[in-house]
Order: structure tokens, then C-alpha cells, then sequence
């Protein structure tokens, strides 16, 4: 069996089988693959960015590995693993949210020119809590707006509370400062000395020492691309590349 220590640690892999749902065993049929050789086949995917028919010997074939992440997808579990995960690890009272671009093919489905970074790719926009731990993830194409996907981590964070994001520049928008301050978040964000002019009334304010924890965010975002498979999106499907993602931060979570 592939020696599963190449890929992460053994108290992660092991909390991973906790978390995960098992494939449960019909009552007819032939016997199961163990559930921790599934796991290996995913895994090396995922780390490693092989293809699934090139999966090394982990002791279940890579069409049980496919399988089953696939019904993981379809069933939405890896999300909703996420988001319980997140809420246990993370504190979002203070946070930060900020994009990365994973390169890609021309698919048809999220994906599209960045000219930030000068590639077609696939926007990975992540929120994460002041020590930088990721605590909710969304995606665009790569030539969407930055401020486009910052509604979607206040929709799917919305039972938790939430004073103050830091933000950079690419955000800038009066619009979006004072929607978020209806909902009683702080935007923490640079401005320039011709933006947001007034001739009466108090100047936004910056906090330069909150904003300095953003920069762990950076991090995160390193920690992510880490996955040979989304260094590169190859999935075809969005679905696909999404639940990826998703188990590629749950990863990250549980090594905190």
C-alpha cells in the first residue's frame, strides 16, 4: 500500500477517516475495499495531482477512489463537513478575506482571463479568521470582480458574527463600505488621499495593526496551492474542483 506519511501526517489521516462518512456494506455482494485504502487513492489525487487511473497500488482500485469521492460530491457532504469544521476552528469575528487564481484550461464552466496575474484560471476566494485559518471558501472566473464573491462569504457565514474584515485595495467600493456597515461589519481598508473626498463629517478609519494579520491570509493561500491538483484545475466539472478545494482546507483545518 502507498505509505499514506508521504501525502500528510498519520494523526490527520487519521482524524479524516473520524470525519469522513464511511461506505456502508451491502448485504449482498462481495466485500468492501477498506475505507483507509479509499481514502490513500483520493489522497494521492489530490497531494500528488495524479491523474485517478494513475493512482499507486493503495490496496482499492482508483474506479472505488472515483466513486466514492464523487458521491461525496454529488451529496454536498464535504461542504457541509467544511462549514461544521470551521465553525470549531476558526473565530471570524475579526478576519479577512482575499483571491487566488488556480490556472486552468479553457472550460466552459468558471473560468476566464485574469489580467491581474496574466492567465485563464478559476478565482478562489477565501475568508479566514485572525490567525489566517480558513473558515469559508468561495469561486468565480478569473476575470470576475473581487467584490463580486465577498456577498457569498457573508451569505454563508451568516449565522456568525462578524465586526470587522480587512480588505485590500481591489475592494474599494462606497457601495460595499456602507452595505457592510448596515450590517455591522467594519471594513478595514487602505485609502487613498483622492478617494472618498468629503467635505463634512468623519474620514474612514485604518487600522494599521489589524491590517497586518491579513498577511496570514497569504499563507493560507500558499497552503492551498500546495495541492498539485488545484496548482492546476484539470476537472472538467466545477463541482469537481470545488469538492477538491473544500477537502484540501478541511486538511488544513485539522492540522491547526
Amino acid at each position: 500500500m502507498y505509505d499514506i506519511t508521504k501525502l500528510l501526517s498519520r494523526k490527520v489521516f487519521d482524524d479524516l477517516i473520524k470525519i469522513l462518512p464511511k461506505p456502508k456494506q451491502k448485504r449482498i455482494g462481495r466485500k468492501r475495499c477498506e475505507f483507509e485504502a479509499i481514502l490513500n487513492g483520493i489522497l494521492q489525487v489530490l497531494v500528488n495531482g495524479v491523474a485517478w487511473g494513475k493512482i499507486a497500488e493503495s490496496g482499492s482500485s482508483y474506479v472505488t477512489s472515483y466513486r466514492y469521492f464523487k458521491e461525496l460530491q454529488r451529496r454536498g457532504k464535504l461542504k457541509l463537513i467544511l462549514r461544521e469544521l470551521s465553525k470549531l476552528k476558526t473565530d471570524i469575528t475579526e478576519g479577512s478575506i482575499d483571491t487566488t487564481t488556480a490556472s486552468s484550461f479553457e472550460f466552459k464552466h468558471c473560468t476566464g482571463w485574469d489580467g491581474n496575474n496574466k492567465k485563464v484560471g478559476t478565482k478562489i476566494s477565501v475568508f479566514s479568521d485572525n490567525n489566517g485559518l480558513p473558515a469559508d471558501v468561495t469561486f468565480g472566473k478569473g476575470n470576475a470582480d473581487d467584490k463580486s464573491m465577498l456577498p457569498g462569504h457573508i451569505k454563508n457565514t451568516v449565522s456568525r458574527r462578524k465586526r470587522k474584515i480587512n480588505l485590500d485595495m481591489k475592494y474599494m467600493s462606497l457601495a460595499l463600505r456602507r452595505n457592510m456597515r448596515k450590517k455591522g461589519i467594519k471594513i478595514n481598508m487602505k485609502v487613498r488621499e483622492q478617494d472618498y473626498r468629503r467635505k463634512r463629517g468623519p474620514k474612514f478609519q485604518f487600522d494599521e495593526e489589524s491590517y497586518k494579520r491579513r498577511f496570514l491570509l497569504e499563507r493560507t493561500n500558499g497552503w492551498i496551492k500546495a495541492f498539485r491538483s488545484l496548482t492546476l484545475r484539470r476537472s472538467y466539472h466545477i463541482a469537481s474542483f470545488k469538492a477538491l478545494v473544500y477537502l484540501a482546507i478541511i486538511i488544513i483545518l485539522l492540522r491547526s
